[in-house]
């Protein structure tokens, strides 16, 4: 699973990154724990109470709150029960789902869908989440940082939008991200279509498998994806500091 986690790094990249003993470490003024946490790879050392005061300190040296990613493939459950002790809670229990392209009945892809770039993409965004506060900045800040082939992919209707995505093709892995419909929109099948017009970009872009990541108690999300083709790849979650 390292190659979906390298990716995926990539596709949404952190400000800062840093390593200690095999964990990478990622700062990104406190938006998403995806992009500010300590995360476990296959080549995680165990760390002891010092290497967690250590990590504890490069998070709380730019302000933010420690977090560690805990994958289920990484062998550290030492570490985590050092974290368990130290008074860590569990939280965002998520699940890598992933889908093979090579077969894949790709409908034709729809370009209207598509903006030309990160800031219209995300004026749409933040129309259909309500999305707002001290978080914009950052939150576009990693998507202009984005080195990859990206569709930042916009539903409207009648000017509106209801519904958007966007797809990052990282070598031949595509990832889907910020998935979302408006609450007045959901249960019309928009985020399906969506998804397939993603998926057949990335097919055309050069992907041969797609990916997502997806909370474990979003069960609509999941039965969506699974009709997709999407199936479970591995879990991860947080231990995050009180």
């Amino acid at each position: 699973m390292k190659h979906l986690e390298l990716a995926a790094f990539s596709a949404w990249p952190a400000l800062e990154t840093d390593t200690y003993k095999g964990w990478c470490l990622r700062f990104d003024k406190g938006y998403t724990k995806r992009a500010n946490s300590a995360n476990a790879s296959d080549l995680a050392q165990l760390l002891d109470d010092q290497d967690i005061d250590q990590v504890e300190q490069r998070f709380r040296s730019r302000g933010l709150r420690p977090v560690f990613h805990i994958i289920s493939t990484a062998h550290v459950q030492a570490t985590e029960d050092r974290l368990i002790r130290r008074g860590y809670r569990w939280t965002d229990l998520s699940l890598v789902m992933t889908v093979t392209l090579d077969d894949w009945p790709a409908p034709p892809v729809e370009a209207s869908t598509f903006t030309t770039g990160a800031e219209a993409w995300f004026s749409g965004f933040q129309a259909i989440t309500g999305q707002s506060g001290a978080d914009l900045k950052t939150h576009l800040g990693i998507l202009h940082r984005i080195q990859h082939p990206t569709a930042f992919a916009i539903q409207t209707e009648h000017q509106t939008p209801v519904c958007c995505g966007l797809g990052v093709v990282v070598g031949d892995l595509l990832g889907l991200f910020d998935i979302a419909t408006h609450p007045s929109q959901r249960g019309r099948g928009l985020a399906r279509q969506l998804c397939r017009n993603l998926l057949s970009w990335g097919q055309r872009t050069g992907a041969r498998t797609a990916f997502l990541q997806v909370l474990a108690s979003n069960t609509q999300a999941i039965a969506l994806y699974e009709q997709l083709g999407f199936r479970y790849a591995y879990h991860y979650g947080y231990r995050v500091r009180p």
